[in-house]
């Protein structure tokens, strides 16, 4: 298992035995409470994706994308910054997949010049990926200058895939954005987290 994956499913057990405790002592001092208790649990708390948005470049976005994944009910800022990391390994292999299937059944057709840089990109993601993995590792131990450094790098191998491919316009730049974009929201997140303060 990837070290990306193992972390998500330690983080959402996690998720599950918090929900059931709270739930459970809900439960001990009433009906009602242990009601607002799961309501609470099940939602998205707004407000919180608010703070962690907040320095996003497209704090809309970012509470948009955030609010959608289902991991984001009941999770705290780091919960949320794990969900944000995950996100963002998702979008970079979906880039790093769509160039690989690009280069699979249009080898005889492409210019030297693209496949070159569509393989180039492909390196690039492969190590924005390895940048993200390090970024759970580094999450989960509470390393937020880490995080950072991780993140930053993967926005910069995004960067040198788009001078990879030159100045052809493409749906791989766009995909790149995205993915800078998704990368942007770990570090707005990583900057409200209570340690970085």
């Amino acid at each position: 298992m990837r070290p990306i994956a193992a972390a998500f499913f330690f983080l959402s057990t996690l998720c599950a035995a918090k929900f059931l405790v709270v739930a459970g002592n809900g439960q001990a001092q009433g009906v009602s409470q242990g009601s607002n208790t799961a309501a609470a649990a099940s939602e998205v708390n707004m407000k919180l994706l608010e703070q962690a948005c907040q320095h996003s470049p497209r704090k809309d976005l970012c509470i948009e994308t955030l609010e959608k994944d289902p991991n984001s009910k009941g999770a705290d800022l780091t919960g949320l910054a794990f969900v944000a990391i995950r996100l963002a390994a998702a979008m970079a292999s979906d880039v790093d997949e769509h160039m690989r299937s690009l280069l699979i059944h249009n080898a005889t057709t492409l210019d030297p010049t693209i496949q070159q840089g569509l393989a180039d990109c492909i390196e690039h993601y492969s190590d924005a990926n390895e940048q993200l993995d390090d970024c759970v590792e580094a999450i989960s131990t509470h390393n937020l200058e880490e995080v950072e450094l991780w993140v930053n790098v993967a926005i910069s191998d995004a960067d040198l895939c788009d001078s990879s491919l030159g100045g052809e316009k493409s749906v791989i730049k766009a995909k790149n954005e995205a993915f800078r974009l998704s990368c942007n929201n770990i570090l707005s997140i990583v900057k409200v987290l209570p340690a970085h303060k």
